[in-house]
């Protein structure tokens, strides 16, 4: 039991190390990842024998030892809160970590720089290792919903309604142009510190009417474990609520 209690306090350190240390810039990108993977496997093989050991012994009708109990508890924990932060679909994900609604013209980052912060992906469309054809196909195959939004509304108010959106977010917005109807932005995850780049495109079709794309890049990582492709629906989502109420009142 000494060596599960050991391994199981080594693994819940290793999960606060590579939290703690990317979010705090300590720790690159795939140290962090690396130490959160074995974290979360070895947290998950001891939680198992934990409390298979614990049911055993209650069954014997003999005495809980708490710190175990506890031991098994918080091992469970970061499993359970990594697969509520990530969802079966993210294990499922292609690895691709670049989705945008429109993927034959996707928005292009103006003011964001390349070499600005820590990033190792690059912010050129298909520029990581797969043409633009091969992403745009394995994107449709996985997320064939993302696809750019038409709203019959003129494209200044869906402009100022996107950015609305995209505040309430919580997106940080660092750059925004009202004359090209362009904004940039970043995101980060909530739990693991992921930080991925944002860029929205409104285009009027004529007066009346607006075409709305929008690309999510993550800065690190091959996979994104689908979280650009959560971004894009939430957006679009709180966008076409948000249109709809003004169009209402």
């Amino acid at each position: 039991m000494k060596i599960i209690s050991w391994s199981g306090q080594g693994a819940l350190l290793m999960l606060i190390i590579s939290t703690l240390g990317h979010r705090g810039g300590l720790l690159p990108f795939k140290v962090a990842v690396t130490l959160l993977v074995i974290g979360l496997l070895v947290c998950t093989v001891v939680a198992v024998v934990e409390l298979f050991l614990l049911s055993v012994v209650a069954v014997k009708k003999k005495t809980l030892r708490l710190d175990y109990l506890l031991l098994a508890v918080a091992c469970s924990l970061g499993p359970c809160l990594a697969l509520y932060a990530v969802g079966l679909e993210g294990f499922r994900a292609p690895r691709i970590h670049d989705i945008t609604s429109d993927r034959l013209n996707p928005p292009e980052f103006l003011f964001t720089q390349q070499d600005e912060l820590l990033r190792e992906n690059s912010l050129i469309y298909g520029a990581d290792g797969i043409s633009a054809e091969q992403l745009g196909a394995i994107q449709l195959d996985a997320y064939p919903d993302i696809q750019t939004m038409i709203v019959p509304i003129a494209a200044r108010r869906v402009y100022q309604k996107a950015l609305f959106v995209g505040e309430v977010l919580g997106w940080n917005i660092s750059a925004h142009d009202v004359v090209m109807l362009h904004f940039e932005a970043y995101a980060t995850t909530a739990l693991f510190g992921f930080v991925d780049d944002i860029v929205v495109r409104i285009t009027p079709l004529d007066s009346q009417s607006s075409a709305i794309d929008i690309r999510s890049a993550s800065r690190e990582g091959t996979s994104d474990i689908g979280f650009n492709a959560k971004r894009i629906r939430l957006f679009f989502n709180r966008l076409e609520e948000e249109l709809i109420d003004s169009n209402a009142g």
